[in-house]
């Protein structure tokens, strides 16, 4: 009778063993799929804050390109339009006076005007580029800025150009012309070399300088000198593109930028 009492009691304290067991490793068990589901929740949640985060950034950007397109047609078609015309009127009123060479200044002032409102109007949106292409439009930015800036800038290209569409060529246009800005305005540079390069798989562009060179954090921490902002616009450019932006730091004078765009099959060059 002992015995089985004694044998009773330990079958009962097996089972409520087994039971707990079982209870701890369900516990378990439900622990660790909520865990998974809940990095899941926060994984799903990441992914559309992303998304969000590239649609804010994209229209921000395309609401700042059709204020440009519209400030340039302003300053083109109307501005310019007006100084074109009180430049003949002046011209028209110099012949009828004793001595025309008296407005020659002021025709040249106007006439200095006009260049630079014609110049701001291509800066804000260059017509190259929508009607002849990428690398037109580079050639003439490298072009226009050494002109202006008296620095050396060299454009060099490869024998293949990729066929990108417009919103995409747009978006590296205004990458290089905001680190051209950048070196001519804080390089000290005299030499600037812009080169360009595709294959199959990829675009690659890169902008160097024989300047003082720079510090792309140092940059970004210095919010008041406008420098920060410049990188910042680089930055969203190039992660709207999907494209890899680098900076070589490990330089010993000047800087280099280099842009690395993969290319899908279907735009190839």
């Amino acid at each position: 009778m002992g015995n089985s009492a004694t044998t009773e009691v330990y079958l009962i304290i097996s089972i409520g063993i087994v039971t707990m067991l079982m209870m701890a490793g369900a516990i378990i068990l439900f622990v660790v799929f909520y865990q998974k589901r809940m990095l899941r929740e926060q994984m799903k949640r990441q992914v559309m804050e992303a998304q969000f985060q590239q649609k804010m950034l994209q229209a921000e950007l395309e609401s700042q390109e059709a204020e440009r397109r519209r400030l340039a047609a302003d300053l083109h078609d109307s501005i310019g339009g007006m100084l074109s015309t009180i430049r003949v009127g002046i011209s028209t009123m110099a012949r009828m006076l004793p001595n025309p060479q008296t407005v020659d200044q002021t025709k040249q002032m106007l006439d200095d005007t006009i260049s630079s409102v014609r110049r701001i109007s291509r800066d804000l949106m260059p017509s190259t580029l929508e009607k002849f292409g990428l690398l037109h439009a580079l050639t003439e930015l490298c072009e226009r800025f050494e002109a202006t800036s008296k620095i050396n800038i060299a454009f060099h290209h490869g024998e293949v150009h990729p066929s990108l569409d417009k919103p995409r060529e747009l978006m590296i246009f205004r990458v290089v012309q905001e680190l051209l800005n950048n070196a001519i305005k804080h390089s000290e540079a005299k030499q600037i070399d812009v080169r360009m390069n595709a294959s199959e798989r990829e675009l690659r562009i890169t902008v160097e300088d024989d300047g003082v060179g720079f510090n792309p954090d140092d940059f970004k921490a210095d919010a008041k000198s406008g420098k920060g902002l410049g990188l910042y616009n680089i930055e969203n450019r190039a992660r709207l593109l999907g494209a890899d932006l680098t900076y070589n730091t490990t330089r010993i004078k000047g800087s280099e930028t280099i842009i690395t765009l993969p290319l899908s099959h279907e735009q190839k060059p």
